[in-house]
């Protein structure tokens, strides 16, 4: 065709865009790859049927995964008033909490390694015995089952590495008389439930709303342990958000019973001064009679000035005292990541159907690519050739 004839069927609108050859040429490679899969599709069905049967196994021996989920809200007065009297002033006896534990720090004491190990050691009733959460643990999983089935050559065997069968973790046992054994059981049990089973958030910047989440293999174990790890968070918190106001109340109570202690010596020495000198005259009497009075007057202001300080110490302390409010606790039966058997048929046969599409479009992919180059080099070649 001529130069002159292009231009007539462009001008007539008879040559194809390039646009519309770029759709033509996409369109045929779809449909040649549409084309080779269908010609497979028995392959691909068989494939997607044993991915479904593995996916079925997969769902039926698969471990479910159980979740104790709290919502909370930590509410306090982080001032307190100090409105007190000059006499608690002078003593330096204030008010005032500690504020190290403020915001989002109260998460960061729930992954807090020695409260974690504190709540490992706590005691649980489990089938009527008292025992502690680490070992509760070590059942759960199936490791002191394993210790039973040993068999007594198995334990004659000598080896310098320390069993975890022969370690226990007795309630009532001192932290400070662990072995190194326990200590490194203990620790790694412990660091293990902070990484995989516990999950802390807030679930607003602009909100007090605090969520935590804890999981387990099993369930009962899930929802007493979540629920010891709050608390012993919780009374961590508190009593070191009030030591400074408790130790005030504590150390101005004290001060009070010794005054009362000598009001009530001077009570008694002045009773037994005037039956000691009843019927006696003379100034000296007086004058002494008259200094026990002014002792009594003295500590009685005194005492009754310390009782009113206590009161705003106490009052101050309850003020101090931050209110852990639990909006959403876990009830059984916990929510679970349980899969259905079918949901596991379908997903396995899904993928290994697409698997299957994937790796056979990948090789024809692989097959053309393969034949271009050698169609390239074999024009290359016949070029230099001529």
């Amino acid at each position: 065709m001529s130069e002159l004839e292009e231009l007539l069927q462009s001008i007539n609108g008879e040559t194809p865009s390039n646009e519309e050859k770029s759709f033509k040429e996409i369109w045929g490679v779809i449909k040649k790859y549409i084309d080779i899969l269908w010609s497979k599709k028995w392959i691909i069905v068989i494939i997607g049927l044993i991915g479904g049967i593995i996916g079925l196994i997969y769902a039926w021996n698969r471990k479910i995964t159980y979740t104790a989920h709290y919502t909370f809200t930590v509410g306090g007065s982080s001032t307190a008033t100090t409105g007190f009297s000059g006499l608690s002033s002078l003593l330096n006896l204030g008010g005032g909490g500690m504020d190290a534990f403020t915001g989002d720090n109260v998460l960061e004491l729930l992954k807090s390694p020695a409260l974690m190990e504190r709540t490992l050691l706590s005691p649980v009733v489990y089938n009527g015995d008292s025992i502690t959460f680490m070992e509760y643990a070590l059942i759960c999983d199936s490791t002191r089952a394993n210790c039973e089935n040993r068999t007594s050559s198995d334990e004659k065997k000598p080896s310098k590495i320390v069993s975890i069968c022969d370690v226990c973790f007795p309630l009532g046992q001192e932290r400070a008389t662990f072995s190194r054994a326990q200590d490194s059981i203990l620790a790694q049990k412990a660091a293990g439930f902070i990484m995989q089973s516990v999950k802390v958030a807030r679930r607003d910047k602009k909100l007090s709303f605090m969520e935590y989440s804890f999981d387990h293999l099993d369930e009962n174990f899930a929802q007493a342990f979540s629920e010891a790890h709050l608390k012993a968070v919780s009374d961590f918190y508190i009593d070191t958000k009030t030591a400074l106001a408790r130790r005030n109340v504590e150390s101005f109570q004290s001060k009070a019973d010794s005054v009362r202690k000598s009001l009530d010596q001077c009570f008694s020495r002045r009773a037994a001064y005037s039956d000691a000198n009843r019927n006696a005259n003379g100034q000296y009497v007086n004058v002494t009679q008259w200094k026990i009075d002014t002792d009594i007057q003295i500590l009685s202001t005194t005492y009754t000035e310390m009782i009113k300080n206590i009161e705003m110490l106490k009052l101050n302390l309850a003020k101090e005292t931050p209110l852990i409010q639990i909006i959403d606790e876990p009830r059984l039966p916990l929510s679970n990541d349980k899969m259905g058997r079918s949901k596991g048929a379908i997903i396995g046969g899904f993928l290994a159907g697409f698997l299957a599409c994937l790796a056979i479009l990948g090789w024809n992919i692989f097959l053309d690519i393969k034949k271009k180059m050698e169609e390239e080099e074999t024009s290359n070649t016949n070029n230099e050739a001529v």
